[in-house]
């Protein structure tokens, strides 16, 4: 799992407030707030570094899916039609739950703690494995 600074988890709103592109803000949550390196964030994602430069230089034939920007949402703690455009409020509403967590969490329920504690332990690479077989079981379906 990619380390993150000791950090207050809470981006510093006025200067998250500024950023005008998703390009600005990935690159302030990922570099500034988090302190990580761009391979780390893939790693966390499951992309290639190449992708993350790609999306923080703005290329604009390469975006994320919706997917992607819900998982970069989850893991830096803000609000998704933020992060794409820049819509306020920057920081998700306390109790809201959003769909793709509601499917993991009740998924996660019917495991036992060992095996939640080894899922939790992967790192990117072993998840992407994990998605990887995952999505081949589902075609199956």
């Amino acid at each position: 799992m990619a380390t993150r600074k000791n950090i207050d988890p809470t981006p510093d709103l006025r200067a998250a407030a500024k950023l005008r592109t998703f390009a600005e803000r990935l690159h302030y949550l990922r570099k500034i707030h988090h302190g990580m390196n761009q391979n780390e964030l893939a790693l966390e994602l499951g992309v290639s570094q190449s992708t993350i430069a790609n999306y923080e230089m703005g290329n604009r034939r390469i975006s994320p899916s919706a997917q992607i920007v819900s998982r970069l949402a989850v893991f830096f703690g803000v609000n998704s039609d933020w992060l794409i455009n820049g819509t306020l409020p920057i920081l998700p509403e306390k109790n809201y739950v959003s769909p793709e967590i509601a499917v993991r969490d009740a998924l996660f329920k019917s495991l036992t703690k060992k095996e939640n504690n080894a899922l939790i332990a992967l790192n990117g690479r072993q998840r992407k494995e994990l998605s990887a077989q995952i999505k081949a079981y589902l075609k199956d379906i």
